[in-house]
């Protein structure tokens, strides 16, 4: 179930190429998820999508940079508890690890370059980079609970794997 809304809600439809991003820095925008939740730094440009889905609701946060950078977070809020979500660490590390599997579906013929366990105060998540449609690289950071589940997605040329605004992006998110 869960992998479905991930596919549903990200917004990857742009190809890109390996040209060089930009030189000029991006402007960025400190923002607020609803309630209060976390913050975030997103690229000014960025969009914001607010839709009902598997019994809760889909916020997300896109920013498009066309042929070159695509940053996203997704936060799926159930409207209430799942049941089947774990929370011993070693079945946790198992859902996580599904969960990517699930993912990089949707980046068919992807490879896996780096996964690793990652952690946002109290919550233990996952961090992976797939190596995706010919040149493109997609770093996601997934993190699980009863209530929530927040999804940061980069994806960008190989050639950008190492731009300044990926772990800007990623590093930003803070829960409240």
């Amino acid at each position: 179930m869960q992998r479905r809304f991930f596919a549903s809600g990200m917004v990857m439809a742009c190809a890109l190429d390996s040209a060089p991003l930009a030189a000029q820095p991006l402007a960025w925008d400190k923002i607020a998820g609803p309630d209060g939740r976390y913050r975030l730094k997103m690229p000014r440009g960025y969009r914001y999508l607010t839709v009902p889905a598997h019994g809760g609701t889909l916020h997300s946060y896109v920013f498009v940079l066309p042929d070159k950078l695509t940053l996203e977070l997704l936060d799926v809020t159930f409207a209430s508890p799942q049941p089947n979500v774990p929370t011993a660490p070693a079945a946790l590390q198992s859902a996580l690890e599904q969960i990517q599997g699930g993912m990089q579906k949707s980046w068919p013929g992807s490879t896996v370059l780096e996964a690793r366990p990652v952690t946002l105060g109290a919550l233990t998540g996952r961090e992976f980079v797939l190596a995706a449609g010919g040149d493109r690289v997609v770093t996601v950071r997934v993190y699980v609970t009863p209530t929530v589940v927040y999804t940061q997605i980069a994806v960008c040329p190989a050639a950008e794997r190492s731009n300044a605004a990926i772990p800007e992006f990623m590093e930003s998110f803070r829960l409240a």
